[in-house]
């Protein structure tokens, strides 16, 4: 690799862009002996990249190594092919400011290669709400079946939708991948197309390369064209100033968020449906500032019988607690008294909704005993 004009300080420099969508195709089943054997043989295979981040916290290793190959090579030149094209990087990576300020921080934190800083822009521009035609949400495009463990989803809660939450989320995937295959540019394919999906390539391809996996045919083209655009768009925002193309950098702005010690939130905890209009109106903040900082709650309530953090503007969180203390509780419109011989089943037969969302309203497991005298909130249908 040539060495860019550009040496960024001891933070990451963001990229993006993507026209489309890149939505994680649905998970191929993989087994749990098949996942130990990638891993053992992943722990003995030798690997072009070595998963050690530099002292700085700045670690790059597929820019270092593959900036130079023809398939990324041929997404860098599409990209500065065209005013238009560099203008809509500038616009997307200007308007992600507060998160992906989040995301670096948190790729620093982690100490994971510098690349996964960008995977937003790629997945879905950076935009909070982008929802794909295979129903892939939120800037990380997690596919409900994708989402456990990593992120809670039920009938009043959705952390795809929560760019902090599923940032967390997202990176806990791709590290999860690199335990299974120990190479990055296998972790990130399968982010794309699953884990099964990149089991059965090497499978069939007798190889982990991803490069030679990709040339002869054994991943799909969307996962083929994934890595080298992520690679190409981490090395022009990386080196924006070698290009000639201006990019927003934000490093002052990342400097001052890296040196707060109490963080960029404050979180109050409830355990009881509040409405989050009804806090902000009391709170004497802007009603649409606190809904963007829960987005999570799909519907403008915390959940009604389990414990939830209600993220608030930092310093705010006294203010929260005593508002919280003085508010009355959403009251359901149907409550229901476990009496002898029912059961979870027999009671969403009874009111039309499922086991899942009874369980999800009331925070219990589907195989949960009922105490005669118990009150479930029953969900709307």
């Amino acid at each position: 690799m040539r060495l860019r004009s550009r040496i960024l300080p001891a933070i990451f420099i963001f990229f993006s862009l993507s026209f489309i969508l890149n939505a994680q195709e649905a998970e191929v089943p993989v087994t749990d002996t098949e996942t130990e054997a990638l891993q053992a043989e992943a722990e003995t295979a030798e690997t072009d990249e070595e998963y050690v981040a530099e002292d700085d916290g700045t670690f790059f290793p597929l820019i270092a190594e593959y900036t130079d190959r023809p398939e990324v090579e041929a997404w860098r030149k599409y990209y500065l092919s065209s005013e238009k094209r560099v203008k809509l990087l500038h616009d997307i990576l200007e308007y992600a400011m507060e998160y992906r300020l989040f995301v670096r921080k948190t790729v620093q934190d982690r100490q994971v290669p510098g690349e996964l800083e960008y995977l937003p822009v790629v997945e879905s521009g950076y935009k909070t709400s982008a929802k794909s035609k295979s129903g892939a949400l939120g800037m990380w495009q997690f596919m409900e079946n994708s989402v456990r463990p990593f992120l809670t989803l039920n009938e009043y809660v959705d952390e795809r939708l929560d760019p902090w939450r599923s940032t967390e989320g997202g990176l806990s995937k791709l590290q999860d991948n690199y335990k299974v295959f120990n190479d990055w540019l296998l972790a990130i394919g399968a982010y794309n197309c699953g884990v099964g999906a990149m089991s059965k390539a090497i499978r069939r391809g007798e190889s982990r390369d991803f490069w030679y996996l990709a040339e002869n045919g054994f991943l799909s083209s969307q996962t083929k064209e994934y890595v080298p655009k992520l690679i190409a768009i981490a090395d022009l925002a990386l080196n924006s100033d070698y290009y000639e193309i201006d990019l927003p950098d934000h490093s002052e702005e990342f400097e001052v968020l890296a040196t707060e010690r109490d963080g960029i939130f404050d979180y109050v905890q409830v355990q009881k449906p509040y409405s989050i209009s009804e806090i902000a109106r009391n709170m004497r903040i802007d009603e649409r500032h606190l809904k963007r900082l829960n987005p999570a709650l799909t519907k403008g309530f915390t959940p009604p019988a389990t414990k939830y953090n209600i993220r608030v503007p930092l310093g705010m969180k006294t203010t929260c607690e005593q508002v919280i203390s003085e508010l009355k509780p959403i009251e359901f419109p149907f409550q229901y008294k476990v009496v002898q011989g029912d059961s979870l089943w027999s009671i969403s037969r009874r009111f039309g909704v499922t086991v899942q969302a009874i369980c999800d309203t009331n925070g219990i497991q589907e195989n949960a005993i009922l105490k005669i005298g118990k009150i479930l909130y029953i969900p709307s249908k």
